[in-house]
């Protein structure tokens, strides 16, 4: 039996903007899961990952445990041009296993700066 390619363009076209392979270590705070602490009334746990790309709205990222699709979470790592820490509010957009797409919501003027930079170095 052959074996079918999947054809990507409609992940692809649905993209907002083009992407750039980049592996940073991050961590992602995944919000209300409650698993690991609570701080202030809000529950959370911390989830270490690496990223394998970045745009200016969204990345992928591996993680080292998984996360449903839908989740709200905080991604945080250092820029690599600047050192700056950035930490950016995303949902998970699809989830497969250890493998994640987030998309951010609403970043300020300067993570929409700071993405712009890291998307072009």
């Amino acid at each position: 039996m052959p074996t079918v390619l999947r054809d990507r363009s409609t992940i692809y076209a649905s993209r907002m903007s083009s992407r750039r392979r980049i592996d940073v270590r991050a961590r992602v705070v995944a919000l209300h899961s409650g698993e690991r602490c609570t701080r202030h009334g809000v529950k959370y746990s911390v989830v270490h990952a690496r990223t394998f790309d970045i745009s200016r709205s969204g990345a992928g990222l591996t993680l080292t445990r998984e996360l449903p699709s839908g989740s709200e979470v905080v991604l945080c790592f250092r820029h690599p041009g600047n050192g700056a820490m950035l930490c950016l509010h995303a949902i998970v957009a699809r989830s497969k296993g250890f493998r994640v797409g987030v998309r951010f919501v609403q970043p300020t003027a300067e993570q929409r700066l700071l993405l712009s930079e890291l998307c072009s170095l």
